[in-house]
């Protein structure tokens, strides 16, 4: 079958569709098997490619992102064609009919099931691996947590394939060891329910919404340009910290709604009670980037130290979120941080008023 994509410029339009707040199509594109030996990676039927790659985005992408930092994006999309190819030259790569729903987004399973998947390095947890932390910790958190459909282990960087689909079967396996089935369909998982095996994990940031199932992509095999996808797209996955319903099948897709909305940054001080910063653009960059609530308390931030006093605790929320964090320096934890969620309205309630006792904010570490 022939894409829809049939130009320089309809790709280049095509790579700026927007999947979510942080991730756009081009990067879920890039194929070594397909630049090395002069293939198109380029999606069949790309409107089905762009719904696939949503939820694959606010589900799951966009909520480790936001809580452990930047993901980098190893292998998304596959052609039938490049990944037909990597399978025949044994390029890591698994046949088309298991890849329908997986690593080629457009085409669903042969049960009748889109999903999409995407192979992810994680610096943060690269990093845990490195001090002495294993793999599995991620994969039950990550149980824990996302609605995601499955997840495979590899032994370098601690990369993984994560995936979203439409009848998710929740299932953990590993090339890296302990080789083999880690966690089995059926297993249970919510928020703290397996939290001993992955001790020390900050909570999760951010809003991860349930899917809610609605037509999949229109089932024509010719799809619309890709120059129109931007503004045609059914997009059923809403941003993350969207607070209106989803849209309806058949209805005006939203825009993003967590895209640009305001970060607010504060910190408590033994001198300077409540500090207000606004430099932020992202809840990453305010609790983990570089003038961020984690470089605070290791005492990197360039602001006046000897002004405000010994850092105490760090506050971080977005507009249009139910839930804000609350940081504390503690030695053994990750980036040397523990970080609490709290409900913004809280969080405003205290900005109102200029400050909180040191007391009430240490209160929520005790609770959880």
């Amino acid at each position: 079958m022939t894409s829809s994509i049939t130009s320089y410029a309809q790709l280049e339009e095509f790579g700026r569709t927007r999947l979510s707040p942080n991730f756009f199509m081009r990067e879920f594109l890039q194929s070594e098997i397909a630049t090395w030996h002069g293939m198109r990676n380029v999606p069949e039927n790309p409107e089905r490619a762009v719904w696939a790659g949503q939820q694959l985005c606010n589900h799951l992408l966009e909520p480790l992102q936001a809580t452990f930092g930047r993901i980098h994006v190893r292998s998304g999309y596959r052609s039938p064609e490049v990944n037909a190819f990597g399978n025949q030259h044994k390029l890591n790569c698994a046949s088309n009919e298991k890849n329908y729903g997986s690593h080629i987004w457009d085409y669903p399973t042969v049960e009748g099931h889109y999903g999409a998947t995407a192979c992810i390095v994680m610096p943060w947890l690269v990093d845990y691996v490195e001090r002495g932390g294993h793999w599995t910790a991620m994969a039950w958190w990550i149980h824990d947590h996302l609605p995601y459909s499955s997840l495979y282990f590899f032994p370098r960087l601690a990369a993984f394939n994560i995936n979203w689909s439409e009848a998710p079967v929740r299932r953990v396996d590993s090339y890296a060891a302990p080789k083999g089935c880690l966690i089995a369909p059926g297993t249970p998982g919510k928020p703290g329910l397996n939290a001993q095996s992955y001790p020390g994990f900050p909570e999760l940031l951010g809003k991860v919404m349930p899917f809610t199932p609605t037509k999949s992509p229109a089932a024509s095999l010719c799809a619309p340009p890709a120059a129109a996808l931007a503004s045609s797209i059914d997009s059923t996955a809403k941003p993350l910290h969207a607070t209106s319903a989803a849209p309806a099948a058949d209805s005006t897709p939203a825009r993003s709604s967590a895209a640009g909305e305001k970060v607010y940054y504060r910190a408590v001080h033994t001198i300077t009670k409540w500090r207000k910063a606004a430099n932020h653009s992202t809840l990453e960059s305010a609790i983990r980037g570089p003038n961020g609530a984690a470089a605070l308390f290791r005492g990197k931030v360039r602001i006046d130290y000897a002004k405000h006093g010994e850092p105490l605790f760090a506050l971080v929320w977005q507009e249009g979120s139910s839930t804000g964090s609350l940081i504390r320096a503690e030695a053994g934890q990750p980036d040397g941080i523990r970080v609490v969620s709290i409900p913004v309205g809280k969080l405003k309630e205290f900005d109102d008023l200029d400050g909180v006792s040191e007391r009430e904010l240490a209160s929520y570490f005790s609770r959880t």
